[in-house]
């Protein structure tokens, strides 16, 4: 009886679930053969010693790196920066040529190598290893270079920044700490909880106190679920699918004023800030929301039974922080919280584009 038949060995679903909890970095592994340029997305690479300078990669032999490699005996492994989750998700997909999309350059071995990249290695390959599904290249470093950005890190199913987002200038840790995933366990929320998302939403301010805002939620399982998920995008529906709730951020596009109604110039503005309430109170209580401009906004309208003077701003996916490789390819390498544009962008004195 060989190793793998040992009825002793763990579970391996437990096992994914314990390995996951082992931070790792991101590295792209890059061939070529004949001219043409491979790569594959790792985590599995790990330094064998200093003396001399080896590391070991390990690759699955349904892989299409894994036949060049075992052939020509070379790679190079590319530690990914912290801002290059997209490369990461490039090249996790099938696409045939993701270098088109990828500045690189041509490295001592061949081989290419990804510009802008935390660290890479160039080796050579002296020993290989399979074990179950996967194969062990075990190679001296011939070359490679470090910069100074951090790396990119991949732990419980998410990548990460060992850099944490920061501010220009001091703001309350619930601004920072706020952002909009789309992988989302199978946790459900009961209506207590979702009941007090609302209540800080309802607090809002809005234009003469007019509260145009409606949040119309359907939990998942309900009647209602499947309908409110058929008027998202394909693609939001690929990932919406696992949140606990979904909700119309609605509101009445008139209001009254000394007895008369007429149209409200606000009332998007002001659900604008009753979603942002929501939102903060959601994270703040460790649940986790995703806004969406991506649906059918006359097939939910009728879906929802909705009066021709309200109008739909907004739907929102909601649920507990889940595993990204639940998400399609495309979509795992931006799961992870964005920066954004300076003040100096945005902010102006007097004029539009003034200091």
């Amino acid at each position: 009886m060989n190793g793998y038949e040992d009825p002793a060995l763990m579970n391996g679903e437990i096992f994914k679930s314990l390995m996951r909890n082992i931070a790792s970095s991101v590295a792209v592994i890059t061939t070529s053969n004949e001219g043409r340029l491979h790569g594959m997305t790792a985590t599995a690479v790990c330094s064998v010693s200093a003396d001399p300078a080896t590391i070991l990669i390990v690759v699955n032999r349904s892989t299409r790196s894994h036949p060049i490699i075992s052939s020509t005996k070379q790679f190079t492994v590319n530690i990914l920066a912290e801002d290059q989750h997209e490369i990461s998700g490039l090249f996790a997909s099938k696409q045939d040529n993701p270098f088109s999309a990828v500045e690189h350059r041509i490295g001592l071995n061949g081989n290419p190598i990804v510009v802008g990249a935390a660290a890479h290695l160039e080796c050579s390959t002296y020993y290989e290893l399979d074990v179950g599904t996967h194969t062990v290249f075990v190679g001296h470093v011939t070359s490679g270079d470090v910069s100074t950005v951090p790396p990119l890190v991949y732990h419980e199913g998410q990548y990460k920044s060992l850099s944490p987002r920061k501010p220009e200038r001091e703001v309350a840790p619930m601004f920072i700490d706020r952002w909009s995933p789309r992988a989302f366990s199978p946790s459900e929320i009961d209506d207590e909880t979702l009941m007090s998302l609302f209540e800080a939403a309802r607090w809002a301010p809005s234009s003469m106190n007019a509260q145009p805002w409606r949040f119309i939620y359907v939990r998942r399982g309900q009647a209602k679920w499947q309908a409110f998920l058929n008027t998202l995008s394909n693609t939001n529906r690929s990932w919406s699918i696992h949140a606990a709730a979904l909700i119309a951020f609605v509101s009445k596009k008139t209001l009254q004023f000394d007895g008369k109604e007429f149209p409200s110039p606000t009332h998007s503005f002001d659900t604008g800030a009753a979603w942002m309430s929501f939102a903060l109170q959601a994270n703040l209580s460790d649940w986790y929301t995703h806004g969406m401009a991506g649906f059918n906004a006359e097939k939910l309208a009728h879906e929802l039974e909705l009066p021709d003077d309200f109008a739909i701003n907004a739907v929102a996916a909601i649920g507990r922080l889940g595993d990204s490789s639940s998400l399609p390819d495309h979509l795992k390498a931006r799961e992870i919280p964005s920066e954004r544009k300076a003040l100096s962008e945005l902010v102006f004195n007097g004029t539009f584009g003034a200091a």
